[in-house]
């Protein structure tokens, strides 16, 4: 699996991507993001905010991270529906603890039970659950940190 640093010609291939993504959890929300919006956050984030890692195959991006390495923060991992269950997302989780080596924060929709059994899975854990602060759902706030399982 190759990873590399984003280009600003992958952000559209990467919002469409992330959007199928989040339709394929069967989760819905008040206000769904379009594929502009998120494209627009993607522009609003990086390069200045997030550093964007991407996997591609076949010329097709399949996942990204983002990561705010300043203040420890897993931003955003998803994966392609169809690519999901093959390890990318494990392999993308294990570079983001190279990023950011003593600790990680995360928040999940409280919802995603599969994203939670993922994250728990790999040593994070639930510190709290609490309403988005600009949106109707709730989110679980997790956190890594080095030499703890």
């Amino acid at each position: 699996m190759n990873v590399e640093l984003a280009k600003e010609e992958y952000l559209p291939s990467i919002a469409r991507m992330w959007r199928a993504s989040i339709t394929s959890t069967g989760i819905r929300y008040e206000k769904e993001d379009s594929e502009t919006d998120l494209l627009a956050k993607l522009r609003e984030h990086w390069p200045d905010r997030w550093d964007l890692r991407v996997v591609r195959a076949d010329n097709r991006i399949i996942a990204f991270l983002a990561c705010d390495v300043g203040a420890n923060v897993l931003a955003q991992i998803f994966v392609a529906p169809k690519r999901q269950r093959e390890g990318i997302g494990t392999a993308l989780l294990q570079l983001a603890k190279e990023l950011m080596p003593d600790r990680i924060a995360l928040w999940t929709d409280s919802r995603n039970r599969r994203a939670r059994n993922f994250y728990e899975h790999e040593g994070f854990r639930l510190l709290r659950e609490g309403k988005h602060p600009s949106a109707a759902h709730f989110r679980a706030h997790y956190e890594w940190c080095s030499g703890v399982r």
